[in-house]
């Protein structure tokens, strides 16, 4: 059981943050770069909202919304499309919990890129895209990564929304933080030391590379 959902585990938070990853980039750049200030003030509203709200009100959100009898749900169950108690549930949950972290490390790494560089670039002809790619992006690129790995070890960690919406279902959504309530209930001691050690490793290697990447960002900047 432990190696299946330290296996599990990794595969949901990766697909979860690849997920994230162009939602973060494009909400981050209309909260930083954007001058309708109607547009950022609710974008802003929809990376905070996860942040502040219980993971089982998220995992309870995400079940009245796709269940067979939810408004998305009745139109997926019409093409013959599961998702309540699924991995992509599971995937799905892991998503939107680890969003607001990934999206607002983002934010402020694209915050740190001087503007002046920025404006010197279009001064020059550059159009936005290439200005992104080539001073943003690169500007501020430990920094996202950092973002990004953020997002990641939050998805490894979740567990409120993920019991809601996706089950505790072996090899289908019981990741780690799951398989240790399971084996905390049943008094199976011996997993849970597997289990929690595995997590805290995990953990561990995340905060270690995160903070690499914060220090390298630092430096960039003195």
């Amino acid at each position: 059981m432990v190696i299946q959902s330290l296996i599990l585990t990794i595969e949901i938070a990766i697909i979860a943050t690849l997920i994230n990853v162009p939602l973060a980039f494009i909400s981050s750049i209309i909260v930083t770069r954007t001058e309708i200030k109607s547009l950022k003030f609710i974008v802003d509203i929809f990376i905070s909202l996860p942040l502040v709200l219980p993971p089982v009100v998220l995992g309870y959100f995400l079940l009245i919304i796709f269940s067979p009898a939810g408004y998305l749900g009745q139109i997926l169950t019409n093409l013959g499309v599961e998702v309540v108690f699924t991995k992509f549930a599971a995937i799905l949950a892991c998503s939107l919990v680890s969003f607001p972290l990934m999206a607002r490390a983002i934010i402020i790494a694209f915050d740190s890129v001087d503007k002046d560089l920025e404006k010197i670039a279009r001064s020059l002809g550059s159009t936005k895209l290439k200005m992104f790619f080539t001073i943003t992006l690169r500007e501020s690129f430990f920094g996202v990564c950092g973002g990004i790995l953020l997002g990641f070890a939050r998805a490894l960690g979740e567990f409120g929304a993920t019991i809601i919406f996706a089950g505790n279902i072996e090899g289908v959504s019981r990741t780690i933080p799951l398989a240790i309530f399971q084996s905390i209930q049943t008094g199976d001691d011996k997993n849970v030391t597997l289990l929690i050690s595995c997590s805290v490793v995990l953990g561990m290697i995340s905060v270690i590379i995160n903070n690499i990447l914060i220090s390298k960002s630092n430096r960039k900047y003195k």
